[in-house]
C-alpha cells in the first residue's frame, strides 16, 4: 500500500483543514468537528504477474478513497452543493498529481456513500495509482 501521509499533505495544501488517515476515521468516537473532515482510506491493492526472469517487476495497481463527511443542514440550506463542491476540490487536488511513490498520475475511480449517520454524510471519492515492486531475485 502507498503512504498516507503525502496525499494528506496533498489535500491540505489545497485548502482543507481536516485531513486525517484510516486509523485516525476508526479512532473517532465522536463526530468529526471539523467540516468537511476528510480521511484517505485504502481500499485495494492488486498486482500483474511478473514477466521477467532474474528480476521481479510487478505493476502494482492501488485504490484508495477520500472519504468526505459534512456535516447535515436544515431544509432550504444548500448542504447538497456543498458535498459536491468538496468532491469537485478533492477530485482538483488529487487527479493528475502523481504520489511520490507511484509511477503514474492518480485518476479519478468513482465516488459512493459510505454512510448516512444521524447529523452528517460520509461520501468516498476513489482514485486509483500504480507502483512497480522491483527487486532482484533471490
Amino acid at each position: 500500500m502507498i503512504a498516507f501521509a503525502p496525499t494528506v499533505a496533498r489535500l491540505k495544501a489545497a485548502g482543507f483543514l481536516s485531513v486525517d488517515g484510516l486509523l485516525e476515521m476508526v479512532g473517532l468516537s465522536d463526530a468529526p468537528r471539523a467540516d468537511p473532515a476528510l480521511f484517505v482510506v485504502p481500499e485495494r491493492s492488486s498486482a500483474q504477474p511478473n514477466k521477467m526472469s532474474g528480476v521481479i517487476d510487478q505493476k502494482v495497481s492501488e485504490t484508495f478513497s477520500v472519504v468526505v463527511i459534512v456535516k447535515g443542514a436544515r431544509r432550504g440550506e444548500t448542504v447538497s452543493d456543498l458535498l459536491k463542491v468538496h468532491c469537485d476540490a478533492v477530485v482538483d487536488a488529487l487527479v493528475g498529481w502523481t504520489h511520490p511513490e507511484a509511477s503514474r498520475a492518480c485518476e479519478y475511480a468513482g465516488e459512493r456513500l459510505v454512510s448516512m449517520d444521524g447529523p452528517q454524510v460520509a461520501w468516498a471519492v476513489s482514485f486509483n495509482a500504480s507502483r512497480h515492486i522491483r527487486k532482484e531475485s533471490q
